[in-house]
C-alpha cells in the first residue's frame, strides 16, 4: 500500500546528478526496498495539507493548488529544486544530513520557511547493517549527535549491540522502530556506492572518520573514544593474548599457508595463553579455508559481545586481521597486531601494530577503480597464480617481529624478546 497522498517526485542535487542513472536507481532501489521505513509523513505544519519531515531524507507533502518550492542546501547555497507544483510528494535523493532550507509560496504570495534544525528535536539513527567494526565505530556519532545538538535520539541497532548501547551509551534510547513522532532519520552504515546515503564512499576515508560522510555537519566532531571497559572480575590469572584468524569473508584473513600455528608457538613459546575468539572454529568461502590453528585454546562460539569484552580487557594484547574483533579490541583499548593485505595502512585504527607487504599488490579495497562486489575475488589475479598475494605475502618472520615491538614498548613480560 502507498503511504503517501499524492504522487512521488524526486529530486536531488547538482552533486549527485554526476552519478549515473544506474547507480542511482540501484541505490535508491535497494533503500526503499531494504532500508526505507514504510510511513507516512508525520511533520504537521501551519497550512492544511502541508505535511513536512526529515524521516527519508526531505519529504514534502503539497496539495493542490498554484504552488511555487525552493528547496537549498542553506549551508552553501545550492538550489535543489526551484519549481512549481501541485498535488505532490517531495523526496530529496539524498538521505543524509543537509542543512534543508525550504520556502514555499501559494498564487505567488509567500507562506511558509523551514530551516532544518535538530535541535531539541527526536532523531532515529537506523544502524542499517549488521556489521561489527561498522557499528563499533558509528555508535560513538550518534552519542556525539546527541550531545552537539541536545536531541533526543533514538538507535534501531542489531540486537547484538543492544547491551553495549545500553552499558557504554546509556543515555541513546533504543528502539526497533522509527518513533512516530520523528524529526529526522539517519541510516548509518558502511556504505559503498551508496551515494545517496552518504557524501563519500566509505572505502576513500579512514574508517574512524567515515560516520562524518552520513552525519555531513561542520557542528559534529570526533567524538572521543569511549573505553568498553570489563564488566567481570579477570578469569584467567596467567597472562594471555587473544587471537582471531576469521573475518566476514575469508579474503580478508591471513591466508599464508602454516603462519599462525608459528606466530601461536611463539607466544606459547613466551609464556603467554593464547585464545582464539573467533565465533567459528572453522569458515570456507571464495574458495578458502580458515581455521583456529592447532595450538591455540579454542574459545570460540556464540559469546555474547560483553562477553568478548571481558575477555578481551585482561589480554595484553589482540593479533587479528581487518574484521570487527580488531575493531572491539581496539574499543577495549588494549593494543592490537592488525595484519592485513587487502586495505591500505590509513584505512584501520592508527594505534595498531600493523603488518602488511607493500612489495606485492595490496589495498584493493580501498580502491575505489575497484568495483566494490568484485573486492573479494582478487579484481586482478583471479585465477592465477597471484591470487591474493597481499595476504600470501605476508610472513610469520613480520608479525612475529610487530609482536617483539608491541611487547617492548608496553613492558609486557619484563618487555623481554626472546627468538
Amino acid at each position: 500500500m502507498d503511504v503517501y497522498k499524492y504522487p512521488v517526485k524526486y529530486f536531488c542535487s547538482p552533486g549527485l546528478a554526476r552519478y549515473s542513472d544506474v547507480v542511482i536507481e540501484r541505490a535508491l532501489k535497494m533503500f526503499n526496498e531494504k532500508i526505507a521505513p514504510k510511513v507516512p509523513i508525520v511533520g504537521e505544519t501551519d497550512i492544511d495539507g502541508v505535511l513536512l519531515d526529515f524521516n527519508c531524507g526531505l519529504r514534502l507533502q503539497i496539495p493542490e493548488g498554484n504552488w511555487h518550492v525552493r528547496i537549498v542546501d542553506g549551508a552553501s547555497g545550492v538550489t535543489f529544486l526551484d519549481e512549481d507544483v501541485s498535488g505532490v510528494t517531495l523526496i530529496s535523493m539524498e538521505k543524509f544530513y543537509v542543512e534543508w532550507e525550504i520556502a514555499l509560496w501559494l498564487d505567488g504570495e509567500p507562506v511558509f520557511y523551514h530551516q532544518f534544525d535538530p535541535r531539541g528535536q527526536k532523531v532515529h539513527f537506523n544502524f542499517a547493517q549488521p556489521a561489527l567494526g561498522d557499528n563499533l565505530v558509528l555508535l560513538p556519532y550518534a552519542e556525539e549527535f546527541r550531545r552537539t545538538f541536545e536531541c533526543e535520539v533514538s538507535c534501531k541497532l542489531p540486537s547484538a549491540f543492544r547491551d553495549i548501547a545500553k552499558i557504554y551509551f546509556p543515555e541513546l534510547r533504543l528502539s526497533n522502530v522509527l518513533p512516530e513522532d520523528s524529526y529526522a532519520c539517519f541510516y548509518l552504515a558502511g556504505w559503498m556506492n551508496m551515494p545517496i546515503v552518504t557524501t563519500s564512499d566509505m572505502r576513500a576515508m579512514p574508517m574512524e572518520l567515515f560516520p562524518r560522510s552520513i552525519l555531513n555537519t561542520p557542528m559534529l566532531r570526533p567524538p572521543s573514544k569511549v573505553v568498553y571497559t570489563p564488566t567481570k572480575p579477570r578469569a584467567i590469572s596467567e597472562p594471555y593474548v587473544c587471537i582471531a584468524v576469521q573475518a566476514s569473508f575469508n579474503p580478508k584473513c591471513w591466508l599464508k599457508s602454516g603462519s599462525w600455528d608459528h606466530v601461536v608457538d611463539y607466544l606459547k613459546s613466551l609464556g603467554y595463553r593464547v585464545l582464539c575468539i573467533d565465533k567459528e572454529r572453522r569458515g570456507e568461502n571464495y574458495g578458502l579455508t580458515v581455521k583456529m590453528p592447532t595450538g591455540a585454546e579454542d574459545f570460540s562460539g556464540k559469546y555474547d559481545l560483553i562477553d568478548r569484552v571481558n575477555q578481551l580487557a585482561y589480554a595484553d594484547f589482540f593479533i587479528g586481521v581487518s574484521s570487527g574483533l580488531s575493531w572491539l579490541a581496539w574499543a577495549v583499548d588494549i593494543p592490537v597486531v592488525m595484519i592485513s593485505g587487502i586495505t591500505e595502512y590509513w584505512y584501520e585504527f592508527s594505534s595498531a601494530y600493523r603488518v602488511s607487504n607493500t612489495n606485492v599488490c595490496h589495498g584493493c579495497f580501498n580502491s575505489l577503480a575497484v568495483n566494490c562486489t568484485k573486492i573479494l575475488d582478487c579484481p586482478k589475479y583471479q585465477k592465477t597464480d597471484r591470487i591474493y598475494e597481499c595476504s600470501k605475502n605476508i610472513t610469520a618472520r613480520q608479525v612475529i617481529a610487530a609482536i617483539d615491538r608491541l611487547i617492548a614498548d608496553h613492558n609486557f613480560l619484563g618487555g623481554i624478546h626472546a627468538r
